[in-house]
């Protein structure tokens, strides 16, 4: 029986003993890869695509928060929105997730005076709590027609970028964003080549808004079943970019 088949055997005969609580205080991160690694082997009948799919669960659906900065040392702020809210006549408004948005960057802006990048929502509710010197936000782009077109969290970080007048002047960046949006924030900032971090000491909003005009935002589950989506599709762009590289 090789590693990865004994890691298997003894963490299944852990979870059959064990509470959850229990088996996650158990389990090392190694070895519950390589418990997955042997069923995706199993299932999949392919070794390197195993190997790959077990490693991309770790890092994308068991993993959810950030590697933390210590506010002392970030150089600057930049936060997410998360759901809106709109009237009867179309119109948006920030909506309750975003005010606790705001009211995080808030007190990390008064914890350190960095300067602010925030989605229009978040600048809305923020008002004068952070001082307009300190204060960008971030606005959709209009249509022709005069319609809104949505900005991706990967727009608004190259928007941020753009503004801020290049990557090296943002230094490191603290983002803020809603707790299981939050990894992907991250990511999607890194991405655009800033240097990023979740805030060390910092609780991210965790409260659904169940009146969001954005369906995939109202609720919990919902939500982590889109967020996956949105990083299975993140990782598979990439690994066709990849492919299409090494041509």
């Amino acid at each position: 029986m090789n590693l990865i088949a004994k890691s298997a055997v003894v963490i299944i005969s852990a979870i059959t003993l064990a509470s959850p609580s229990v088996i996650a205080a158990q389990l090392s991160d190694a070895d519950l890869q390589a418990a997955m690694e042997a069923k995706l082997t199993e299932q999949l009948k392919d070794e390197k695509v195993a190997a790959h799919t077990a490693e991309f669960i770790m890092n994308n659906l068991l993993t959810w928060q950030g590697e933390p900065l210590p506010l002392d040392q970030a150089d600057s702020i930049i936060a997410y929105a998360f759901g809106n809210r709109i009237a009867e006549n179309g119109n948006q408004s920030p909506g309750p997730m975003n005010k606790a948005l705001a009211d995080t960057v808030v007190e990390i802006y008064e914890k350190t005076g960095k300067p602010v990048y925030a989605q229009w929502e978040i600048a809305q509710e923020i008002g004068d709590r952070v001082e307009a010197k300190d204060l960008t936000a971030i606005y959709p782009k209009i249509g022709s027609d005069g319609t809104i077109i949505y900005l991706s969290t990967i727009g608004v970080a190259e928007e941020i970028v753009k503004l801020a007048g290049g990557a090296d002047k943002l230094g490191k960046a603290v983002v803020v964003g809603f707790y299981e949006h939050s990894l992907r924030t991250i990511n999607t900032t890194k991405d655009a080549g800033i240097e990023a971090y979740a805030p060390e000491g910092i609780e991210l909003p965790h409260d659904y808004d169940e009146e969001s005009g954005q369906p995939w935002t109202r609720d919990a589950l919902i939500f982590v079943m889109h967020e996956i989506r949105n990083r299975g599709t993140n990782e598979r762009t990439r690994l066709i970019e990849q492919a299409n590289q090494d041509k």
